[in-house]
């Protein structure tokens, strides 16, 4: 019995003595050997993010806390890539994994349509924490003037310059894109500041997409009312007392470049069918004063009091035709 008891007790002795070992390893990797040193912001960020997440039920006050843990968490990396072995010929790789952290963080709080200012602002980031380290570094006033307009430091700012000018075109030509859909449909592989993989199609011309809504929505309304009804509408649309155009244009999104393309119908009534032509015409700005338009034919029969509609392919006007000369059509 006592043996046992002797067993026991070594190796409650051993385990708690492992324990204690452990323990101070634990704390020799966690505790930061000085008040200045990258484990200090590290622990407070830990720290506030489980303060964030376990105590805090105020939706304010926890975004709060979460946006200052990973303040301190990208001081606490600032602080470790600014040493060895993080600093390459003398360059450190703080302030671009600084940067980068914070672009991040932008990247989340930011508005959908503003996401675009944390690429931007992302290189110039990186150019004012490398010079916050150049002076630090420096011992005198002269020696933090002189690191700033050295050559390697001017060298760097304007190819982080350089880097953001880039971005913004990029979001630029994006927004462009956005609000005029009708560049997609030309020919963009040589072009040096848009990126495209997908063979030019004329589906991507805004017109051509007016033209397949006005479509569609002549085709609900065949299956979905009489033959009377159907026919009203037409005549309607025949006396400018209904626009199709704006009908189509609330089932799709709005761009600015709707404004510049004039949709024109016209209807040749015959018995028991119209004859319905949509035309869609660019009036805006061309690179060459040519006729840049689709027409779409549609025949609407009445079968059995029922509209049948049958719409032929998409026709757009044939390159090279000057404004003052005769339209022709080339199917596509």
């Amino acid at each position: 019995m006592m043996k046992q008891f002797l067993d026991v007790t070594q190796q409650l002795t051993k385990l708690t003595n492992n324990l204690w070992e452990s323990n101070k390893k634990f704390q020799k990797v966690i505790i930061p050997p000085k008040v200045v040193h990258w484990k200090t912001p590290l622990l407070l960020g830990i720290f506030l993010a489980l303060l964030s997440v376990a105590a805090v039920t105020d939706l304010p006050t926890r975004t709060l806390l979460f946006d200052m843990s990973w303040l301190f968490f990208t001081l606490s990396m600032g602080l470790l890539t600014s040493q060895q072995p993080f600093v390459i010929k003398e360059v450190s790789l703080s302030p671009w994994l600084t940067s980068s952290l914070i672009g991040l963080w932008l990247l989340v709080r930011l508005p959908s349509d503003q996401k675009e200012i944390a690429w931007i602002s992302g290189p110039m980031i990186a150019v004012v924490i490398l010079a916050i380290i150049q002076i630090w570094n420096s011992d005198s006033k002269w020696e933090r003037a002189r690191s700033l307009v050295r050559p390697q430091f001017l060298m760097i700012t304007l190819i982080h310059v350089l880097i953001s000018c880039w971005f913004a075109f990029h979001f630029l030509i994006q927004g462009w894109i956005e609000q005029y859909p009708s560049i997609l449909s030309q020919d963009l592989r040589q072009s040096d500041y848009v990126v495209t993989f997908q063979q030019p199609t004329i589906n991507r011309s805004r017109g051509v997409v007016i033209l397949n809504a006005m479509d569609r929505y002549l085709q609900n309304e065949a299956r979905t009312k009489p033959w009377a009804q159907v026919e009203q509408m037409l005549i309607d649309i025949d006396n400018e007392r209904f626009f199709l155009k704006n009908q189509a244009l609330k089932t799709i999104r709005v761009v600015p470049e709707d404004a510049s393309w004039e949709v024109k119908t016209s209807i040749v009534q015959g018995e028991s069918r119209y004859q319905l032509q949509m035309q869609a015409t660019w009036l805006g700005l061309v690179f060459r004063p040519e006729i840049y338009s689709f027409t779409k034919s549609c025949e609407v029969i009445d079968t059995g009091n029922r509209a049948t509609v049958t719409c032929d392919a998409i026709k757009r006007s044939k390159s090279g035709l000057k404004k003052d000369g005769n339209a022709g059509d080339s199917q596509v």
